[in-house]
């Protein structure tokens, strides 16, 4: 089940961290400061999931009026397009992100009532209304995950929220034919009403000290990374419309049983072992995994291997991308500041690229008999153009951060000399002179294998230095230990 309107880094980990220190990492996730993040959107994203974003709640209710789900489904997702379209002229003070988050989910209350209370006519107004709150309150919540989560801990959170979610969705995906419409209402307005009370505790207790209010807007890489979150979800909108109908129809039974567990199972395993996979092997892995899914679909067709084949991939890929993407986006507004703004782009982006898809996979459903093939053609096409803009992305945030850190450290000094551990980092006592002198080139941008050559030592002897540093400053890869040194110099101004 994609996350949010199907779309979906951790580009951390270039190291493995000592084992004993990511175990004990993991298990204070949920400490006081985090648990009520957590829980907000996690409980609000299995209501969202369940019920508006065509949820097995939502298609109970059609289904008790006979009403075809199309129209209120597109309207729960177009109204919110040109919301954000909209939002994106404005900039709202962070200072305003619960009071969106709690007057946010009232409104999904009142709407959810509408919803299981009033004429169908009264729907579409509700679904509008519920869906521009849905964005507002993940734009609201995404200043909290973003300033006071800390680097390490981020993807582990966003595991969290996002299992948290989708568990709801699956039993309630089991259950909606089982349990009376009443007890439907209450399941709905119990989630909202959880998430609630969780949105009021939530708050920036230890706010990330990266201060770059003054820096101008990274108005590229933010493109960069919408571009490529529209790209990889233009097959979420084409998955609702061509495999979930075809096997939803023939595999009832495996599809509400079998269906998101793969993605659950995912997550669990990225929130255990996520640290320790390096670099851009979740994103590469995840969108190798679609391309296998839709390969299974065109060319074994409807029958249940291929649904098992199908599914898995297809839900494993999703949860890579899910996790690894929205964590990314996190980092990148934890970098630069503005998340408000910088997740309002990124939800634009996401909602309109399920809305291209949806209509890309409608209009092979009705125009073409052998949709299997050309759906996994049009599918993969699109994996393959994602795939050529993933390798910028890395290498464009460890660069704008070092220039903003030669900028922050040398002020009036000339950009060739080189950057020293004047930059006061937490526990650089720790480290041996050659670690020292490593650390240096790290962050003037060399490769390991440069160092290595500058400094006639192998690469796996660079390699073992790497891990040590890491390890004894308390980061995952070179994007947080620069950003750990930008941190220090802006306390050191």
């Amino acid at each position: 089940m994609p996350f949010f309107w199907g779309g979906k880094l951790n580009f951390y980990s270039e190291s493995k961290y000592n084992i004993n220190l990511y175990f004990n990492s993991e298990m204070s996730v949920l400490k006081k400061s985090y648990k009520f993040i957590v829980f907000t959107y996690g409980l609000f994203l299995g209501w969202l999931l369940s019920f508006p974003y065509n949820g097995p709640v939502l298609k109970h209710l059609v289904s008790v009026h006979d009403l075809p789900i199309a129209s209120f489904s597109l309207t729960y997702t177009v109204t919110p397009v040109v919301f954000l379209i909209l939002f994106s002229f404005f900039r709202i003070k962070e200072k305003y992100a619960k009071r969106m988050m709690t007057w946010s989910i009232i409104a999904c209350l009142l709407g959810t009532l509408i919803m299981f209370t009033a004429y169908p006519s009264f729907w579409y107004p509700a679904l509008a209304v519920m869906g521009i709150s849905s964005v507002l309150h993940i734009i609201g919540w995404s200043y909290f995950y973003t300033m006071e989560i800390p680097i390490a801990k981020k993807m582990p959170v966003m595991a969290l929220v996002i299992i948290i979610g989708n568990v709801i969705y699956y039993f309630i995906n089991i259950l909606h034919d089982q349990i009376s419409t009443s007890f439907l209402l209450v399941i709905m307005l119990a989630l909202l009403g959880g998430s609630y009370w969780a949105a009021t505790k939530t708050d920036v207790k230890e706010k990330i000290a990266v201060q770059l209010e003054r820096e101008p807007f990274p108005v590229k890489l933010t493109f960069v990374l919408c571009l490529f979150l529209f790209a990889i979800n233009l097959n979420g909108g084409l998955t609702f419309h061509t495999i979930y109908p075809s096997f939803d129809q023939l595999f009832i039974e495996y599809f509400t049983y079998y269906g998101i567990l793969p993605y659950i199972i995912t997550l669990a395993i990225m929130y255990f072992y996520g640290s320790k996979i390096s670099g851009m092997l979740p994103v590469f892995l995840g969108t190798s995994f679609l391309g296998l899914a839709y390969l299974s679909f065109g060319l074994i067709g409807d029958n249940w291997y291929s649904y098992f084949i199908t599914e898995t991939f297809m839900q494993s890929g999703w949860a890579l991308l899910d996790l690894t993407l929205w964590t990314l986006f996190g980092l990148v507004a934890s970098i630069y500041g503005r998340p408000l703004k910088i997740c309002g782009y990124a939800f634009l982006a996401n909602l309109f690229a399920v809305f291209a898809g949806g209509l890309l996979g409608v209009r092979i459903l009705v125009q073409l008999d052998d949709y299997y093939l050309i759906s996994a053609a049009f599918a993969i096409a699109i994996i393959f153009i994602s795939l050529i803009i993933v390798p910028g992305l890395s290498e464009a945030i460890e660069k704008d951060l070092r220039s903003k850190l030669v900028k922050t450290t040398l002020q009036n000094k000339p950009l060739e000399e080189n950057i020293s551990l004047s930059v006061n980092l937490p526990q650089k006592e720790l480290l041996t002179p050659r670690e020292r002198e490593i650390t240096e080139l790290l962050l003037q941008g060399y490769t390991n294998k440069q160092i290595a050559d500058m400094l006639h030592i192998s690469e796996n002897t660079m390699k073992t230095h790497t891990r040590n540093i890491y390890s004894k400053l308390n980061v995952a890869n070179k994007r947080e230990l620069l950003q750990l040194a930008f941190s220090s110099a802006s306390f050191q101004e």
